[in-house]
């Protein structure tokens, strides 16, 4: 099992790390509230703030290969207690996570707490230096107390002299052979995961690459394939390091593989030895398995293992001395019958939909949360099912944008927009254009009288608005401007004539573009296109649309051979045998209610 633990800062406040532990749930498959509220965490940070503490609460995890219980864990926290001196009171919030492991193999669940680091009477804070040695202590001797498999750490030596005398013939074994190496440290782990990466994944990803390759050139290759890429290192130029396709550090390849350096070198120049790794070669297990087969990065507590999945119970117990396991397995305790020091357990689903406020009771953040996880999960489906439609109305819009480009050498088409033809719009326009600066002329002519002379300039200002716009549209240039265009009959027969002769002089050149041989044939190939791209939108054929991005005219003849089958099934009519005597029937018929 692994333990691992880590300071918050007083300056972070506790809303960060609440809504890791709690609200979580697009990380987390299910979550279990053990004990503890928001408020119990604003409490720890308001003590060490008080007494002007950097640190304000340990926050402890604890997970393991092998399925765990309830009260395994709370056994695990009350050894912890007794070893680094907290109480119960000290723990302020405690919750189990339960979510798939990247291996499909390990406990899906873990459990993360954490504990006041501040006396909120005294000041004094807890003592949690070489917490290292002290967590991998305790975690072996979990191990022993509870039968599990011994997980190799970086401080075996340390806790043999640690742990008491009648442990430490078992912890020996641990002692030998190269220590562990983990892929990728914690704070890379978390950088690499910020900007989207999935730095496990890609772990397991590479070793399986790493083991279908017979060269190291081939190896090399397919990295590039895939995205990603190999770069030497900046403090240390003789480390390879792996980079993802949006150039985030994943980690040392050598640590990816679970290889030491010397080996990844000797892989990387005698080709003999990539062709004679084979599938079980040293690129699919870690350095931690030696000598005990057993052992396991105290980082990533998901590393494949060197053994096959079905291995029976009764060849671990035979294997068990050799291989470094304590105890045989222990027939699993007895529930207790008095709760355990953190409270009871009340396992509840979480969303981050809503606040969870001061002094809710359990109850109530029960019913908060239950509604909250089916909206979450309702939102998943709807953000799925939108991303799954941009991508293929982005693959639809690349195939319409590629087609045109193939066809961007032509003249371009004269009016393209069918209203710009159409001699009722055409008219429409021209009267709101026209109209209003000829009521004005008007108007400025009704308002003069012989005793209002100087209105005259007003008149020729209208007069000359008015016909500008006539100029504008070309009346000028034709019979009906000699017509008196203040008479509303003159005016409507002018602007009618002007939008037919105006719509039929675009129509004849829009026809005499599409006469042309090249614009014929790109016109017929856009009718197919346009076809192409209705069908895909109505149908939502991927495989159709894939096949259209890269080779379109084998996408039309696919369409058409679909629209033929189309035509030639038709429906069957039930048809009368030639032997049975048609029936008669009636002249009438009538229809009953």
């Amino acid at each position: 099992m692994i333990l691992k633990s880590n300071p918050i800062k007083t300056s972070s406040g506790s809303g960060a790390i609440f809504h890791h532990l709690v609200e979580k749930t697009d990380e987390n498959e299910h979550i279990l509230l053990w004990k503890g509220r928001r408020q119990d965490v604003d409490d720890c940070v308001a003590d060490a703030a008080a007494f002007h503490r950097v640190n304000a609460v340990q926050h402890f995890q604890v997970s393991s290969k092998e399925k765990l219980t309830d009260e395994q864990f709370a056994d695990c926290i009350t050894m912890l207690a007794k070893e680094f001196g907290f109480q119960a009171s000290d723990v302020c919030l405690a919750v189990i996570h339960s979510k798939t492991r990247h291996d499909g193999k390990a406990d899906n669940r873990h459990c993360q707490f954490l504990v006041r680091t501040t006396n909120a009477e005294t000041g004094k804070v807890l003592d949690v230096s070489h917490r290292y040695e002290r967590q991998e202590k305790v975690a072996r001797l979990f191990e022993l107390k509870h039968g599990l498999e011994l997980t190799k750490g970086r401080h075996n030596v340390s806790v043999y002299h640690a742990v008491p005398e009648e442990y430490r013939d078992r912890l020996k074994v641990l002692c030998e052979g190269p220590l562990p190496n983990s892929c990728l440290s914690d704070p890379q782990s978390r950088q690499s995961q910020r900007h989207g990466a999935s730095p496990f994944d890609i772990k397991y990803e590479v070793r399986e690459m790493f083991s279908r390759c017979e060269s190291w050139q081939a190896f090399k290759q397919t990295l590039t394939e895939r995205g990603w890429s190999l770069e030497a290192g900046q403090k240390k130029p003789d480390v390879l390091i792996l980079k993802d396709g949006n150039g985030v550090f994943v980690g040392s390849l050598s640590r990816l593989l679970g290889l030491r350096k010397d080996e990844l070198q000797n892989f990387r120049t005698d080709p003999e030895a990539m062709k004679k790794k084979g599938v079980a070669s040293p690129s699919l297990c870690d350095t931690s398995q030696q000598p005990t087969g057993k052992g396991e990065t105290p980082v990533d507590p998901h590393n494949d293992r060197a053994k096959e999945a079905n291995e029976t119970s009764e060849e671990k117990k035979k294997s068990g001395s050799s291989s470094g396991s304590a105890l045989p397995s222990p027939s699993p305790p007895p529930p207790s019958q008095k709760p355990h020091w953190l409270g009871p357990i009340a396992p509840l689903l979480h969303s981050s939909r809503s606040t969870i406020t001061e002094g809710m009771s359990h109850a109530e953040i029960q019913s908060v949360i239950d509604f909250n996880a089916q909206e979450a999960e309702r939102d998943d489906q709807l953000r799925e099912l939108l991303h799954d439609q941009k991508r293929f109305a982005a693959l639809l819009t690349e195939i319409l944008t590629s087609f045109q480009s193939q066809w961007q050498n032509l003249p371009s088409e004269p009016y393209p927009d069918p209203k710009s033809r159409d001699a009722s719009i055409l008219r429409k326009t021209q009267e709101q254009r026209l109209d209003p600066a000829r009521q004005a002329w008007k108007q400025a002519k009704e308002k003069a009288s012989v005793w209002n002379l100087w209105n005259g300039a007003d008149i020729q200002k209208a007069r000359d608005t008015f016909e500008a716009l006539l100029h504008r549209y070309g009346y000028d240039r034709h019979e009906v401007d000699k017509l008196d265009l203040l008479d509303d009959d003159n005016f409507a027969y002018a602007v009618n004539w002007m939008a037919e002769r105006v719509a039929s002089g675009r129509e004849r050149q829009h026809r005499a573009w599409q006469k042309t041989p090249e614009v014929r044939r790109y016109l017929t190939a856009k009718a197919g296109m346009e076809k192409l791209a209705a069908h895909l939108e109505a149908t939502k054929d991927v495989e159709l649309l894939l096949l259209a991005r890269t080779n379109p005219q084998e996408a039309l003849r696919r369409l058409a051979a679909l629209k033929e089958n189309e035509r030639l099934i038709q429906p069957v009519r039930d048809t009368q045998p030639p032997d049975q005597p048609r029936k008669k029937r009636s002249p009438v018929q009538t229809l009953s209610l």
